[in-house]
């Protein structure tokens, strides 16, 4: 499962020696920026050959680190076979409402699963629910409500208010989230708030493999934690766990020793961990159900993590992107977690500053290693790079003895000591979980034939009359009334009245197709069994017009191992294959057509 081929390149031209002497890696950080200390003390590490300033030849490296997504991405990794450490338009799929939308949907489609996400109001289009929410609520005997306001480019906590009221937002008409406050928040003994940072790491999506890292970041409050009311909650300090808010208190306890971190203002989650088993709490459940949550987020964002790389690699074969994100979870008092947010680029970095003896943050400090930093960061960096370059297996089972003892005594320890720290959590290891939730790709599939590629993302409103007619729903919706209808979604999504032209994103495409299901298949129970049911008739209706297939979803098994591996761009994967075992495998669907998968065999762990 971890030598797999990137996207675009067959398992027979993806052959790497198992010897690493034999084959020098290459990685480019000249556009790694604040990353570069710990990517290049990683590659070091591993012995990968680092250009910090970009190869002089113009030849391609293994991988090229960027701190962000840049727009020339196609222009400077050319080689399909490079790996590449961000996802074309992963910034804004994880800003505050595009990450809404994408859980709203899945909402819609699957209430209890994705439970973990705040009710939440993207203004100034849904301030009309936000009031109506409000009211009920009110009515229902509930006095003590409590909403944060995030504005959508905020980051690092700047911009951010409490308030009790809608009447108390101070400006409906600013691009913003409304979402409702965790005010029971799980405590320790010191009464401080905390909430969790978590690393995933998306390896691929060519098969789509996410993973975990095992160590992440407790991130606590500096002032003490009471329920919000009139008189305190414009102390943000009690309220919100942002590092680059609460660094700037007196009170923000500075880690020195891993020692010191026990009772630090950022902690280790497995310090925490421990901390919390002894207040009664089941963690193994706790980090299962964290797990699931990074699941389950990451395939809601999936669909147009698909779109954006089609888009951006469309005239190329595109290279293997990958990426580390940064999920923010805090726990409420009764042990459920609860998504705050996403981060699409979690700093990276192992130093923090300190203020000068005697004097505030404010007043300037100095820079200095921050061992919490160091021990979460270093093996997650490092960790990933052997990951996407296959050398993780080779790492972990050659190399655990090196340099060691071999007491009794010590094997136990050494063992501890080599586990990896990314453990793969989809499909291997939860898409028996999660493996249902994995929907929305389909309505992707149908939404890529009707959008241009080449220059768009969004479908315009001739690509939704043309889905209409093709998709034989004059009959719910008249080509003559799209218009209407798309100014309405338009709305709900953007929150201007007029349509600027640039058509509708995926999400609010997803609207239109609810609005149809519900009005042709009134039978059903639900609202996922009638999306289904339409999905079926709009694949059945267009396969008179030739579209069907390259690009479904393609699942196929390892015959050594087991294990199941899904190609979400099997358009992108030379046919036929050849498998592990050096034969051709030649996949049909139930119409004999070759590489297409219409129904896909159930994900088990192991099949």
């Amino acid at each position: 499962m971890e030598n797999r081929p990137p996207s675009g390149i067959s398992n027979s031209s993806f052959i790497r020696s198992r010897n690493t002497a034999s084959r020098r890696f290459t990685i480019d950080t000249s556009r790694a920026k604040s990353n570069q200390y710990v990517v290049s003390l990683c590659s070091k590490k591993i012995g990968i050959i680092e250009y910090p300033d970009g190869r002089s030849d113009k030849q391609p490296c293994d991988v090229y680190w960027h701190n962000v997504v840049l727009s020339d991405m196609n222009k400077i990794v050319t080689s399909p076979q490079s790996r590449v450490n961000k996802f074309p338009g992963m910034t804004e799929l994880a800003k505050k409402i595009s990450l809404t939308h994408s859980i709203s949907s899945m909402q819609k489609l699957f209430p209890d699963e994705y439970a973990f996400y705040p009710n939440s109001w993207f203004l100034p289009a849904h301030l009309a629910d936000f009031h109506a929410f409000y009211r009920k609520a009110q009515a229902l005997g509930k006095t003590e409500m409590w909403f944060i306001v995030k504005p959508d480019e905020g980051a690092q906590g700047t911009g951010i208010y409490l308030i009790n009221s809608p009447n108390q937002i101070r400006n409906v008409d600013q691009r913003q989230l409304v979402q409702e406050y965790v005010a029971d928040p799980l405590l320790m003994n010191d009464k401080l708030k905390f909430d969790f940072r978590v690393y995933g790491v998306i390896k691929s999506i060519n098969p789509l493999s996410i993973y975990v890292a095992r160590e992440g970041m407790a991130r606590f409050c500096t002032e003490k934690y009471e329920k919000p009311d009139s008189s305190n909650f414009k102390n943000l300090y009690a309220h919100l766990t942002n590092y680059s808010l609460n660094k700037a208190n007196e009170a923000y306890v500075h880690s020195n020793t891993l020692q010191d971190q026990t009772r630090g203002s950022k902690r280790l989650l497995s310090t925490v961990f421990h901390q919390l088993e002894s207040r009664g709490v089941k963690t193994k459940r706790l980090w299962h159900d964290i797990k699931l949550i990074l699941v389950k987020t990451t395939l809601a964002m999936l669909p147009e993590i698909m779109l954006h790389y089609e888009h951006h690699f469309y005239d190329s074969t595109g290279p293997q992107c990958f990426q580390i994100m940064g999920f923010d979870v805090m726990i409420r008092e009764d042990g459920t977690p609860i998504l705050l947010e996403v981060n699409a680029a979690p700093s990276l970095t192992a130093d923090h500053i300190v203020p000068h003896p005697g004097r505030t943050l404010l007043e300037g400090g100095q820079r200095v290693r921050s061992i919490v930093d160091e021990v979460i960061k270093i093996p997650l960096v490092r960790d990933t790079l052997l990951l996407v370059l296959g050398l993780m297996e080779e790492e972990y089972q050659n190399n655990s003895l090196k340099g060691e003892t071999k007491s009794l005594d010590d094997m136990q320890t050494i063992k501890q000591r080599r586990k990896p720290h990314l453990s793969e959590i989809f499909p291997t290891r939860y898409g028996a979980h999660s493996g249902h939730l994995l929907f929305l790709d389909k309505a992707m599939y149908i939404y890529m034939q009707f959008v241009q590629l080449r220059s768009n993302v969004n479908i315009t409103n001739a690509g939704l009359k043309q889905f209409v007619r093709k998709c034989n729903l004059i009959d719910i919706i008249p080509v003559v009334h799209v218009d209407a209808k798309v100014s309405e979604i338009n709305y709900y999504f953007t929150g201007e009245k007029r349509t600027n032209g640039n058509g509708l994103p995926f999400h609010a495409f997803l609207m239109f197709l609810f609005f149809i299901a519900e009005k042709k298949f009134v039978l059903e129970n639900d609202l996922l069994s009638k999306v289904q049911r339409l999905l079926s008739f709009c694949d059945m209706s267009l396969r008179r017009y030739g579209v069907r297939s390259a690009r479904l979803r393609r699942a196929e098994v390892d015959s050594t191992i087991g294990n199941v591996e899904i190609y979400m761009l099997p358009s992108r994967m030379a046919r036929n294959r050849s498998g592990t075992n050096g034969r051709k495998q030649n996949f049909t669907d139930d119409n004999n057509n070759p590489n297409s998968f219409a129904h896909l065999p159930k994900i088990n762990e192991r099949l």
